[in-house]
């Protein structure tokens, strides 16, 4: 771990007096290229000098850096922190400020996502591949690495905001790089940039001295067809109109080369396609199958949905597309998982606790808690800032940030117990010109206080202000430590999980068959049926999260949360 002490200034708004009132993370490395992690923590300090504020960095491994730093008044100041993984996996680092000018209380904390892919080979590189003369930009072009051993691998790109990305090089290597010769060959490419050498890479793992771009050129009719899936959105899902639009690009790569293609598009049960005026299309057992005749370069398949218009808001409707030809080998990029969320007319500005209205009192329950809010004005909202006070009834300290729509800065005030999130500069946008851009949400999840009395309430409410506008208030959030709904003897039903954490497939180990709902991290239901005994659910098609998984009985509410990574 490497720690240098940088000054940056931040255009922040101090709004009270007290130290350390604004925290701002910033990612440095590319979260999920390379092992190393290297992030900036910015601070604003109010009108008082800090006399030592401590930031507190838990990277979730088992590893932990401090750094105490003195403030001026109204200063912003930024510290870098660096930390490399040594295991794979998704990392919620969290990050803690004291105030010695407050005695020592924790004053702000905020968590940053790192994704570790691997935790040995964490050099990488990004080009761009280009083709000539029109400087096309030519997607998911594989190069061929070759090491100090002589040993050529040959390595597609991961996507990591629209870059190109070649990943899992060793540090301690040379390598020398050029576009794979029997992909150009099989294409009917060549290629006219140089090749060219890595020779050293910094501390991020990014290899230095990489050219921005490579270009080819077309030199004839390449010998298989190359079918691409280069993008596919599902879009305006509008339960009120009860319609919606997919939209599919695909590409034939191989130059000149003319293929008689097929496109079949999974839709989710209940939506139906207009295909009207889509040539060669049908519509059988929830897949669209779309014939393109002689496809070279690009072509997009567009066409409207209906659905039902009762359809909650929040429900995601999982897609699924594949491209073929006849005589095609390069099937790497031949399918892609899209989805949309339904958007209905409801008043967004809520706030919901994942457990139920009773919860056990033997137990020190962890309760999760979701604020939505939404712009209904005619003028987007600069800036969002949503005050809650947290209930006398649970344990502040272990209040924990998950996660939020839009970078958002918090305070907690341990007096008034006031958690107060600010959306700086978020410019969201007004309803009337986008419904699915004038939304936001954050979540956060905290514990209970232990040995609370029986059917003692637990009451929270949040004030959302939009700008200099009087606050919205949203609905009181009620827990109840009692037994209704509650079985306090376990023997009477079996609900497991296994395994947990999953990677998206897991068994729901049941006494009976019985209904099962699946709600996500923002609290929307993404799945509603009757499950057997022992059944498998698959989840692959989601993101990775939290999730809550409700068992629903004639007697009784059982939930457990599921971690999908």
């Amino acid at each position: 771990m490497k720690l240098v002490l940088g000054l940056t200034m931040l255009f922040l708004v101090n709004s009270i007096n007290a130290q350390v009132n604004l925290l701002n993370l910033l990612y440095n490395s590319v979260p999920g290229i390379g092992c190393h992690s290297n992030m900036s923590v910015c601070l604003a300090t109010g009108s008082l000098p800090e006399s030592g504020a401590e930031i507190i960095v838990d990277w979730t491994d088992g590893d932990l850096d401090t750094l105490v730093v003195f403030s001026a008044p109204n200063s912003e100041n930024c510290y870098i922190f660096e930390h490399d993984y040594s295991q794979v996996g998704v990392y919620n680092a969290l990050v803690e400020v004291t105030s010695a000018t407050l005695g020592g209380q924790v004053t702000i904390s905020q968590t940053i996502e790192w994704v570790i892919t691997s935790s040995t080979n964490c050099g990488f590189f990004n080009i761009i591949s280009l083709l000539n003369p029109t400087s096309t930009f030519l997607p998911n072009v594989p190069y061929d690495i070759v090491d100090d051993f002589n040993v050529t691998t040959t390595i597609y790109p991961i996507n990591s905001f629209s870059n190109q990305y070649y990943t899992e090089l060793d540090v301690n290597s040379n390598y020398t790089v050029s576009i794979n010769t029997n992909w150009l060959q099989n294409n009917g490419y060549t290629q006219t940039s140089p090749n060219f050498s890595i020779n050293s890479f910094d501390v991020t793992g990014k290899a230095l001295n990489v050219p921005m771009n490579m270009t080819l050129q077309c030199n004839g009719n390449g010998i298989t067809p190359n079918l691409e899936v280069t993008s596919a959105s599902a879009y305006q899902f509008i339960a009120p109109i009860e319609n919606g639009n997919v939209s599919v690009q695909i590409c034939n790569i191989s130059c000149s080369n003319f293929a008689n293609s097929t496109v079949k598009i999974a839709v989710p049960s209940g939506v139906i396609p207009a295909l009207t005026n889509i040539p060669n299309s049908s519509f059988s057992n929830d897949t669209v199958t779309i014939l393109v005749p002689y496809l070279s370069g690009n072509t997009t398949v567009s066409f409207p949905c209906t659905f039902s218009g009762s359809t909650p808001a929040g429900t995601v409707l999982n897609f699924y597309v594949s491209v073929s030809a006849i005589g095609e080998q390069d099937f790497n990029f031949n399918n892609l998982h899209f989805s949309t969320t339904v958007l209905n007319s409801y008043d967004p500005n809520d706030k919901n606790c994942n457990l139920p209205r009773y919860v056990n009192p033997d137990l020190k329950e962890n309760l999760q808690y979701t604020v939505r809010f939404q712009n209904d004005g005619n003028y987007p909202a600069l800036n969002v800032v949503v005050r809650d006070t947290i209930s006398s009834n649970l344990d502040l300290s272990t209040f924990r940030f998950i996660n939020s729509s839009h970078p958002v800065s918090y305070t907690i005030n341990p007096i008034t117990r006031e958690v107060t999130f600010r959306f700086s500069g978020i410019n969201l946008a007004a309803s009337s010109t986008s419904l699915e851009a004038s939304q936001g949400y954050f979540a956060y999840n905290i514990d209970e206080l232990p040995n609370l009395n029986l059917n003692s309430d637990i009451k929270n409410t949040a004030y959302i202000y939009f700008d200099f506008n009087p606050p919205i208030v949203t609905n009181t959030t009620i827990n109840t430590n009692g037994y209704l709904g509650l079985d306090i003897n376990n023997s009477e039903f079996k609900f497991n999980i296994f395994p947990n954490p999953t990677n998206g497939k897991f068994t729901l180990d049941l006494s009976e068959n019985t209904t099962v709902k699946i709600y996500s991290v923002i609290g929307s239901l993404i799945y509603e049926q009757e499950v057997q005994k022992d059944q498998i659910i698959d989840l692959t098609n989601y993101k990775k999260g939290i999730y809550t998984i409700q068992v629903n009985t004639p007697k009784y509410i059982y939930s457990k949360k599921l971690i999908v990574e």
